[in-house]
């Protein structure tokens, strides 16, 4: 019961740390120690941001390979802690984790997935509204946002789904919860369900491009050096998802130890049950508050 009511109460909070602001004067209200990690991860990325700025001039300048290694790091790094910072993928990986049981491969895979995905549609975007279409910096960013607003979409209606099957408390194989009698079979059905609705929630969170993966790969198309910032855009694709895999770990961690407390009875059926809506809920109202934000604010790529 107590770990139940510590998963209950985390998912919701999550959802709150990601829609937190940045750490810009008193809007900023994480509670000890999230703000000071919070802080410090922001002012970090704003050191690795100047770093990768002068490791790219410098490439420009003289055409070194020690630049463009030092430029793939800050990448990298740049990736494992903006995935720290706020946003929302984190947040509908965890709630996804947490509120159901997923195979750890699947999910280290589903996690990699969305930061791939992230990257493509950074690249992607560059590629056609710079390269193609020849518009400047802020209208490839401005265009860029429809593909946030897009992702907010998704998370959203993946939200639903997930609400709608949890509220009618179906199994893989068509059944609810209240016998435990699942043959081969089923067990596989239900895994391979399970399975195609995790890649479709990563690839839905991924679809949502990376502004600093934008910039750096606006500045290298005028430099004439775009396949620098395509490998640095998949270097930051590699911190993303090595930090984005640990919040999904911790969360599938807490769904297993409610699973070892309560053990396979009809008493654990229906507390997981309820915490499948808990997170579908969560998952749904963020993608909702997102849009609405793009509602009344107008879309905007930020982050």
């Amino acid at each position: 019961m107590r770990a139940l009511s510590l998963v209950l109460c985390l998912l919701p909070s999550w959802a709150w740390a990601a829609l937190s602001p940045p750490p810009s004067g008193s809007g900023f209200d994480l509670p000890e120690p999230l703000r000071s990690i919070a802080q410090w991860a922001f002012a970090f990325q704003r050191t690795l941001n100047a770093e990768m700025r002068q490791h790219l001039a410098a490439m420009k300048e003289t055409g070194a390979v020690e630049p463009a290694l030092a430029l793939m790091l800050a990448a990298f790094l740049y990736g494992v802690f903006h995935a720290i910072g706020p946003g929302h993928g984190k947040v509908v990986i965890g709630a996804w984790f947490a509120s159901r049981r997923a195979r750890i491969g699947y999910g280290l895979a589903a996690c990699a997935l969305s930061a791939l995905v992230q990257a493509g549609s950074a690249i992607a975007a560059v590629l056609l509204l710079a390269g193609a279409l020849s518009l400047a910096p802020r209208d490839v960013m401005a265009h860029a946002a429809w593909l946030e607003v897009a992702s907010y979409g998704l998370i959203t209606a993946m939200g639903l789904f997930m609400l709608v099957q949890a509220l009618r408390g179906k199994h893989g194989c068509g059944h609810d919860h209240e016998h435990h009698e699942h043959g081969p079979q089923c067990a596989h059905h239900h895994h391979h369900e399970q399975d195609r609705g995790l890649w479709a929630m990563a690839a839905a969170v991924g679809f949502r491009p990376c502004s600093g993966a934008i910039l750096v790969l606006l500045f290298t198309l005028a430099s004439g050096l775009l396949w620098v910032g395509i490998l640095a855009t998949l270097a930051m694709a590699v911190g993303v998802a090595l930090t984005v895999s640990g919040i999904g770990l911790s969360a599938l961690g807490l769904n297993r130890l409610l699973e070892r407390l309560f053990g396979a009875s009809a008493r654990s059926d229906r507390w997981r049950r309820v915490l499948g809506i808990v997170g579908a809920l969560t998952i749904t109202l963020l993608g909702a508050s997102l849009l609405a934000g793009v509602w009344i604010n107008g879309p905007a790529l930020t982050g």
